[in-house]
């Protein structure tokens, strides 16, 4: 079986808060773990920036079904392709919240021109490259995900 990896960019609707984001945690990791599906979210300055990896078909129907969720619009595919392994795997979904932190700024201006995140200026190898260096933050207890 081939591994794909999907990631794509979107704008959080107006009024989107934490409970939200606990929500999409708790159905993503139940919905995810069913179905194979790995990856992670990241949410800062209003925006989205989201991985999925798993088999090819079930990744292109998470993320149509995704589409359609109202908690966000304008969502843009970055990139889609087969991939060796996964990068993500330890996560059916892992929802990390940016904040403010020194260190996440930093590699926010690693990959932009500012220091907002925009993802939506990034090319597919920075988004990937983005979210491995969030990863390892994360793995390092510099920043938590959001919890149920």
């Amino acid at each position: 079986m081939a591994l794909h990896r999907l990631i794509y960019v979107s704008q959080a609707a107006t009024g989107l808060g934490y409970p939200d984001l606990v929500n999409i945690l708790e159905k993503s990791e139940r919905n995810n773990l069913a179905v194979g599906i790995t990856g992670m979210l990241c949410f800062g300055d209003s925006m989205f920036l989201q991985v999925l990896e798993g088999n090819r078909r079930v990744v292109s129907q998470t993320y149509n079904r995704i589409i359609g969720d109202k908690r966000h619009t304008n969502a843009e595919l970055i990139d889609f392709s087969e991939i060796e392994q996964r990068a993500f795997g330890s996560w059916s979904m892992k929802v990390v919240e940016l904040g403010t932190l020194p260190e996440v700024r930093n590699i926010i201006l690693k990959y932009s021109s500012t220091d907002k995140f925009s993802p939506i200026s990034i090319n597919p190898q920075q988004s990937l490259r983005f979210l491995v260096d969030i990863t390892e933050l994360f793995n390092r207890g510099t920043i938590l995900g959001v919890k149920p």
